[in-house]
């Protein structure tokens, strides 16, 4: 299966499974986020007081299929990293931030929130995905 049809197909069954109310506030399992992650940015809305965003904002992160991670936070702080999946989770070793520092994302009628993984709370919405490194991170 081609990166394209990867992606059209995790769009594709995350919009189908966000409206369904039967699948309403579930954790994605490893394969959706698999489509949904790898190799696209997602914008997280973080909430004021967050680490890296004291006034709140929205941080783009990118999930290379190489396994690199970037993201650029509200307050200005560049992360740089690796991540993996790790069953209903993902995880990321930043090298200037937190290391193992996983995360789940949560379908719910609002769309994707991101939970802290150890902690069940929640980190932020996702609020757009975008194919590739459109931000350069």
């Amino acid at each position: 299966m081609t990166r394209k049809n990867r992606i059209q197909i995790g769009v594709l069954f995350a919009a189908a499974t966000i409206s369904s109310p039967a699948r309403a506030d579930t954790v994605m399992d490893a394969a959706q986020l698999d489509a949904l992650v790898t190799g696209n940015t997602l914008y997280v809305e973080i909430p004021a007081g967050a680490p890296g965003a004291p006034e709140g904002g929205t941080a783009p992160i990118y999930y290379g299929e190489n396994g690199s991670a970037a993201a650029q936070l509200p307050a200005g702080l560049k992360l740089v990293g690796t991540w993996r999946l790790d069953g209903d989770q993902y995880c990321i070793d930043w090298e200037n931030g937190p290391r193992n520092s996983c995360t789940q994302l949560l379908r719910s009628p609002d769309g994707f929130v991101v939970l802290d993984a150890a902690k069940g709370e929640p980190r932020g919405i996702v609020t757009r995905i975008a194919t590739g490194n459109v931000e350069s991170l």
